[in-house]
């Protein structure tokens, strides 16, 4: 593989994360580092795919369960994200 392609492969992989990342706070509004079921009524995509996204069934969704919806193929519909303080 070139460097070329790879650096760009790389920066790509690094910008999703990052977007990831953002849409994740931005739900996880009482900060707590996870995201409620009552925090992911602001997506409805998220709470119709709830019951499998939270793999260990705690009530809450982690980074990891969250990135699982980020890269799946159904869906979501738009978001208007809450503004970060």
């Amino acid at each position: 593989m070139s460097k070329k392609l790879l650096i760009a492969t790389l920066a790509a992989l690094f910008s999703t994360v990052a977007v990831a990342g953002d849409a994740y706070s931005a739900l996880d509004a009482d900060k707590s580092g996870s995201i409620s079921e009552a925090e992911a009524a602001a997506l409805p995509g998220l709470t119709e795919q709830w019951k499998t996204l939270d793999a260990d069934g705690n009530g809450e969704l982690s980074v990891e369960e969250f990135a699982k919806f980020e890269t799946s193929e159904i869906p979501a519909p738009a978001m208007d994200m809450p503004e970060k303080k």
